[in-house]
């Protein structure tokens, strides 16, 4: 099958990341086709936190700093998202406003999945869109786990 070469490109970062796992090639080809790459230099903004642009990242190069506005509106740095690994799926889901704000903790290349681009592979590669989904509610549940944990052991300090 010949792909073009800017699909086979998005689909060989793809094998790199924490989707190849659950993923063949073939599907990681046609997940590509549906997908696009942007590039941040260091410090440049990937989203606001209350930005409504409804899309989803892997990160292929360089990492994401999250941060997370306190009480006087000052940016806390809440994680680092590193090489392989997904953000912003959130909006996927529940289409609300970002709740955090990204930017490029080094020069950093991303995979993006638009919200219109995961309809339209729900459409037409379902069987790929299901594992999709299935992969990002592993990896919420994952996030929550460990955020959950770090909550008790700050209230275990607190109290």
């Amino acid at each position: 099958m010949e792909i073009g070469r800017a699909i086979r490109e998005r689909a060989e970062m793809l094998e790199n990341t924490s989707l190849s796992m659950d993923f063949s090639w073939e599907e990681l080809v046609t997940l590509a086709g549906y997908m696009g790459t942007l590039k941040y230099r260091k410090g440049m903004t990937i989203f606001e936190e209350g930005d409504r642009e409804v899309f989803m990242c892997v990160v292929v190069k360089g990492g994401v700093n999250v941060l997370k506005k306190d009480e006087r509106m000052a940016p806390k740095l809440v994680t680092v998202i590193g090489l392989g690994k997904v953000i912003g799926e959130m909006s996927l889901i529940d289409n609300s406003p970002r709740s955090a704000t990204a930017t490029a903790a080094a020069d950093t290349t991303l995979v993006v999945l638009s919200k219109e681009s995961m309809d339209r592979l729900f459409r037409e590669k379902p069987h790929v869109g299901l594992k999709l989904l299935k992969k990002i509610a592993y990896s919420m549940s994952q996030r929550l786990r460990q955020t959950t944990g770090v909550l008790v052991d700050y209230l275990e300090r607190e109290s």
